[in-house]
């Protein structure tokens, strides 16, 4: 029997779950989490098409710090699990395995925009209408497959086996309830940053704040996205325990 998740509690167990637990997420990965700020901030004044190669790098900076934030908080969340000693930065097997998984759901979405976007070269012609719409139609099918398969990213977090078969089946009936909890999370980050964003045009001084204070309400909506994630997985796939695994912590699974 397919299990249906309920969003209002996955949701709210998210975001009191980020509220609670918040100084001791940041606390253990406070190192990387320091350096994703800055270059996150840094990105904002760099004009793209002058310093190209600058942006490139920050860019690959913030790509590869990134799983390493991530797995360390969906193994908290989901294992207990907290890394020894007052700084934590590992990039190993997991954090390689998690950008893994990250390019694969990213790549599931780029055939339909590829098709979108040559279409545009096609304008006025019976041949581009066509494009632009079976392009539409592989970037429907590619959002559908990346909403279920981002539970692959907490599977690899906490050393669950990588089973794409086993992810589609449990969340079988679940789209539209994933997408919304999804949106859960993405539309009040992007209402914030909308409106900061008006007081950034102001420039000088005033662009400087709401920059860091949209790098700074970043993190908490972060805690809430891979929190989401690792609530919906314990509901769907099982709580911790339920698959083997390379690690043995066992505690509460209520975040």
């Amino acid at each position: 029997m397919t299990t249906r998740l309920d969003v209002f509690a996955v949701v709210s167990e998210a975001y009191g779950g980020a509220w609670r637990h918040l100084g001791e997420m940041v606390r253990l990965i406070w190192f990387p989490g320091a350096l994703y700020l800055v270059i996150s901030i840094a990105r904002t004044f760099v004009d793209i098409e002058t310093q190209f190669f600058l942006a490139f790098v920050l860019e690959i900076l913030s790509l590869f710090l990134w799983p390493v934030i991530a797995v360390t908080w969906h193994r908290f969340i989901l294992l207990g699990d907290e890394p020894a000693g007052p700084v934590h930065f590992r990039f190993g097997r997991r954090e390689a395995s998690f950008l893994l998984v990250s390019i694969f759901l990213f790549l599931l979405l780029v055939p339909g925009a590829a098709l979108s976007l040559a279409s545009a070269e096609l304008q006025g012609a019976a041949s581009g209408a066509l494009l632009a719409l079976f392009g539409l139609f592989l970037i429907a099918i590619g959002i559908y497959f990346f909403v279920r398969l981002t539970l692959l990213l907490p599977a690899v977090s906490i050393g669950d086996p990588l089973d794409p078969r086993l992810i589609l089946e449990r969340t079988r009936g679940n789209f539209w309830r994933l997408l919304a909890v999804m949106f859960a999370v993405a539309i009040p980050f992007l209402l914030l940053a909308f409106l900061l964003g008006g007081l950034a045009a102001a420039g000088g001084g005033l662009q400087l704040l709401a920059v860091i204070a949209v790098a700074f309400i970043s993190v908490f909506f972060a805690v809430v996205n891979v929190a989401v994630l690792s609530v919906v997985y314990r509901e769907l796939i099982g709580p911790p325990g339920s698959l083997p695994r390379e690690s043995e912590p066992h505690i509460d699974p209520t975040f």
